[in-house]
């Protein structure tokens, strides 16, 4: 029998107890692990460089920049790995400019519990997420 390669998940975030959270939940998955965290965008980007993540599962302001910028700079140098971005307060034109940046799903904070693993399972295989609170204020994933 043949091992099942899990989907390698990159958690970034200045905020320990969330990265906790997150790593609690992505354990719980048996398709994916943790492969590592990152306090801020220098961090996540020599992480990513180093392990080359599937999924980086990034904060709204991954210090010292907001997500869009981030997302930015992954896409810059080259990286493909889907990026999901995490905030607690949803604004439609962040969600609009991380998109157009390069993350390719958004979720509330507050949700990660009952959407976390399949946002990140969205995201890995090519597809645009929201979050059931992003879409209310940012109804189409397509703008």
């Amino acid at each position: 029998m043949t091992a099942t390669r899990k989907i390698q998940v990159l958690i970034a975030d200045d905020f320990k107890l969330l990265r906790d959270v997150i790593r609690l939940y992505v354990k719980r998955a048996d398709d994916m692990t943790v492969i590592d965290e990152a306090l801020d965008v220098t961090d996540a980007l020599e992480s990513a460089r180093a392990l080359r993540p599937d999924v980086i599962i990034m904060n709204d302001y991954l210090p010292p920049i907001d997500s869009a910028h981030a997302s930015a700079l992954f896409r810059e140098q080259g990286f493909t790995a889907a990026i999901l971005v995490i905030s607690m307060q949803i604004d439609p034109e962040q969600i609009q400019r991380s998109f157009a940046s390069g993350a390719n799903g958004f979720m509330n904070k507050d949700e990660i519990d009952e959407f976390l693993v399949d946002a990140i399972r969205g995201v890995y295989q090519g597809e645009r997420y929201l979050s059931p609170k992003a879409r209310e204020v940012y109804p189409s994933v397509d703008q």
